[in-house]
């Protein structure tokens, strides 16, 4: 019973840090969906081209430092920001404002587009080799008496919290969040107030486009691989924001952390006494959603919307 508890204790350990990362991809499919009303099914796909730049900075600086230091990923995290800026505002140029008014059939279409488009074109750059990334923590971790945890896990939990805060605090108090709130609200009113939302639009795909980013920085030492699979990951971050509330900032960090957990949870200790659950584990959150939307149509943190006839 004992050796059961400590298991599962560092598996849910684990499954939050997994969760984190959902969580931090599913806030972007939520902010551009709040601000927008688009789902950006290539969400994923900024993920993996974020921790294929990153990639690149950090072996451009150790080949040129010789061994790394913790100088060489703060600098090849800059350099990641910096491009994720500029990739998010040349996504809202091509993308957003060239559909805003248009069906939300061919916006879909144009994302699931894009997807296809970023994954071909990475390939072609990087290769079809997977390639090993590099973690600023090696393989270092924490003991708390019989349990052990891995310095990467608790950074990502840690950055996770960090980065949650820090958003939190730009949505609600300061000017242009207070103006994104306002957009997601009623775009017409917030324009006739003399908010520019064309500018608002282009500040949440850049913060989707950072998140997304980071989200893959974190993810790539974990998986220990990096390749153009990677972006098929950022799917199951989708789950996540349904299960929360489509559309809600809390709910998408809830979501993301449930299915993180319980993922990891069935990979382990379940699969060991239910063989038969290695067999559904790539499809247990989309089931665990079904399950949850089946009693809560409107995900855990959702707000029934009432249509006035």
């Amino acid at each position: 019973m004992t050796d059961l508890f400590l298991g599962l204790t560092q598996e849910i350990i684990s499954g939050i840090a997994l969760g984190s990362i959902y969580a931090l991809i599913a806030l972007g499919f939520t902010m551009i969906f709040k601000a927008t009303e688009v789902v950006n099914f290539a969400q994923g796909e900024l993920m993996m081209v974020g921790a294929y730049v990153n990639f690149f900075f950090v072996t451009t600086f150790l080949s040129a430092a010789g061994t790394p230091t913790a100088w060489t990923f703060l600098v090849a995290l800059g350099g990641s920001m910096i491009f994720s800026v500029l990739f998010g505002y040349i996504l809202d140029f091509i993308i957003n404002r060239p559909l805003k008014d248009e069906p939300i059939f061919s916006v879909i279409m144009a994302t699931l587009s894009l997807a296809i488009i970023i994954r071909a074109v990475v390939a072609i750059i990087a290769g079809p080799i997977s390639l090993m990334p590099f973690s600023p923590f090696g393989d270092s971790a924490i003991s708390f008496g019989t349990i052990i945890v891995s310095v990467l896990d608790l950074s990502i939990i840690g950055s996770a919290i960090g980065l949650v805060i820090i958003f939190y605090y730009i949505f609600h108090y300061t000017r242009w969040g207070i103006a994104m709130q306002a957009t997601s609200e009623d775009p017409i009113a917030a324009q006739l107030m003399g908010i520019p939302i064309k500018r608002v639009y282009a500040l949440v795909w850049i913060f989707s486009a950072v998140v997304a980013t980071l989200s893959g920085i974190l993810l790539a030492p974990r998986i220990a691989l990096l390749d153009t699979t990677m972006g098929f990951l950022g799917l199951k971050a989708f789950p996540a924001a349904v299960l929360g509330g489509f559309g809600s900032i809390p709910g998408a960090i809830v979501g993301g952390v449930i299915l993180g957990v319980i993922e990891t949870v069935s990979m382990g200790t379940l699969s060991f006494h239910f063989q038969w659950i290695k067999e559904i584990n790539d499809i247990i959150a989309w089931i665990v959603l079904i399950a949850v939307l089946m009693i809560k149509p409107d995900g855990l943190f959702g707000v029934e919307k009432v249509k006035k006839v």
